[in-house]
This record gives C-alpha cells, structure tokens and sequence, in this order.
C-alpha cells in the first residue's frame, strides 16, 4: 500500500513554483520573444518580395512592413505576448507542473475587489503620467534616449478596439501568467515578501528592454506583486493589469485624435504638481492597502507534488540564471538605448 503511494506521489504533478523556474522562464521569456520576431520578420519579408513588392533603398524594412501591411503590424505586435503564452503552456508540459500552480480563482473572487481592483488599474495612470511621461519623458528627449518605435495605427474607431483588445486585454493575461503566476510565486519559494516583491518588479521592468519604460514597470509591477501576495489570487493582478493597459489605450486615443490636450511643462511649478499628484495617488493605494487589502482573506493553497529538477545553481544568494538572465536583459536595453 506504502509502494503504491509513493509511486502515486512520484507521478503528480507539483503545483508550485521554485526559484529555479522563475530563472529558466525569465531567459526563454527574455530570448524567444527577439527569436520568433526576427524568424517572423525575415520570413514575411521573403513572402512580401516574391509577391514582387520591392523595398525602398536604405529603408528601415521591419519599419516598412509594419507601416504598409496591416496583417505584418498585427501579428509582430502580438509576438511577444504568443511567445509568453507557449511558454507559459509548454513549460507546465514538458516539467510536468499542474496549472493550479498558476492561482486563478473565478469561484472565490470578491466582487467588490474586482471593481477596486479595476480602480487601482485606472488611478495608476491617472496618478503617475504626469510625473513618469510629462517630467521623466522630457528628461528623456534631453538625453535622446527616446526613440520613436512602430506603434498601430489609432486613427479611427475600428483600430482603437483592436489596440483596445491587443495592448489591453491580451498582455494583461499573458504577462500575468508569468510575472506574477511564475515569477513572484518562484521567488517566494526563496526569499522573503519584499525581496520576492522588489525582484519580481525589477524583472517586469527589465523585460521591458528599455530605459525610457523602466520606471512605470517597476511601480506597478510593485502593487501587482501587493495584491497577489494579500490575496493569492492572480485574477486580481489580471484585472488590476488589464484596466491599466485599457486607461493607456484610451489616453493615448484621445491624444492622438485632438479629442484632449495635454501640455507637460517641465518647470518647478510643473514638477512639484506631478510629484503631488502621484504622491496623492500613492496616499490613495496606502489606505485601500491599509484599510481593505490587508483585511482581504487569502486563497490559501496546499502544495502537492515532488520536485524533481535539480537545485539551482546559486551565486551567493541568487540564482546564476536569474543572474545571466538579468544581465542580458541589461545589455538589451543598452543596445535599445544607443
């Protein structure tokens, strides 16, 4: 009977995370993501030549196509959040961990929460544009760190659904699943709450690749991580995630199409209302921290399943793929920045 269960055991599937996972997902997420744009770029610009289509000379192509062929611009800007999806699926496959792992509760999700959860996502934009876009942005320009990237086309209704449903909807569910789902659970199998919550932001802001979108990253990857710990429920930071990307959609809309104006003035006067206004929105956070999410019951969960990886290999305290990961990513956003 002891033999039989101890094969039983042998054979589950875990449903946890480990810090070793969080490493190994952070370099596939970091590489296949370049990998599969660059093979999808190359393959469609082999495709759009034997269609006898000739290239502009010195022209930037991958720019070129995305400006001229709609389904090129539609599929490369989803690449990343494909990539994130299939590892997200095979990972679980190939080592053999449950999806449990991954914490999604729709059953003993609050609705009050949600609905806050919702608020969150839209006053982070609210709160900290002004600061982060308007100051840090001109700061940015000064240095001509800022650099204009291909971006779809958000000239009339029908493209604001699709960029609602493409920089909205999806990167909130995808990202999730492995900043959050992976990485911060990974991470706290290792290290205490505001390590596990410093490190997982700092990833988030890392996989962004570039100096200019480091800052906003890492401050919301910082409540995000809040909210997961409190509540062991990754459909809030979903929520959370997904209304923030919607408020940017809008924003961004609405600015492009002159339905508003907005006019950063990099002055003393400027700087002090942005840094009042974030401050404000940062006082706002602390008292639904305080007085909600702190009181929130947590979705508990009993961990089931063996590891049978390998321990980590460590440099001191951390793990040397997290380590190699995170100086590739560095690199990366050297490279983005010149």
């Amino acid at each position: 009977m002891s033999n039989s269960k101890e094969l039983q055991k042998t054979f589950q599937k875990r449903n946890f995370y480990t810090m070793k996972d969080s490493g190994i997902v952070f370099l596939f997420a970091l590489i296949l993501p370049l990998v599969a744009g660059i093979m999808f770029a190359y393959i469609s610009m082999a495709i759009i030549s034997a269609s006898g289509v000739k290239f502009p000379e010195n022209a930037n192509v991958a720019n070129y196509m995305f400006e001229n062929f709609i389904w090129f611009a539609i599929i490369f800007s989803m690449m990343t959040q494909i990539v994130f999806l299939c590892i997200y699926l095979l990972y679980h496959k190939i080592c053999r961990i449950s999806y449990k792992a991954t914490q999604i509760s729709f059953k003993k999700a609050n609705p009050l929460t949600c609905v806050l959860c919702a608020v969150v996502g839209i006053l982070c934009v609210v709160g900290f544009v002004w600061l982060i876009e308007g100051c840090f942005g001109q700061l940015f320009e000064i240095l001509h760190l800022n650099k204009n990237v291909p971006s779809l086309p958000m000239n009339n209704v029908g493209w604001f659904f699709v960029n609602l449903l493409l920089l909205g909807v999806v990167p909130s569910i995808c990202e999730e699943l492995l900043f959050r789902g992976i990485f911060y659970a990974g991470f706290r199998k290792q290290y205490a709450v505001w390590t596990s919550v410093l490190l997982s932001a700092l990833t988030f802001a890392l996989m962004h690749q570039s100096i200019t979108q480091f800052i906003y990253p890492f401050l919301i990857g910082i409540i995000l991580c809040i909210v997961y710990e409190k509540t062991g429920n990754l459909l809030y930071t979903i929520i959370i995630h997904m209304f923030n990307n919607i408020a940017t959609v809008i924003l961004t809309y609405l600015l492009e199409n002159g339905i508003i104006h907005l006019t950063f003035f990099v002055t003393w006067w400027g700087v002090l209302c942005a840094i009042l206004l974030a401050a404000v929105t940062i006082l706002i956070l602390w008292l639904l921290y305080k007085f909600y999410l702190s009181k929130h019951s947590k979705i508990e969960k009993q961990e089931e399943g063996e590891v049978t990886q390998s321990p980590p290999l460590m440099a001191g305290k951390f793990s040397l793929v997290y380590i190699c990961a995170s100086v590739l990513a560095i690199i990366m956003i050297v490279i983005n920045a010149i």
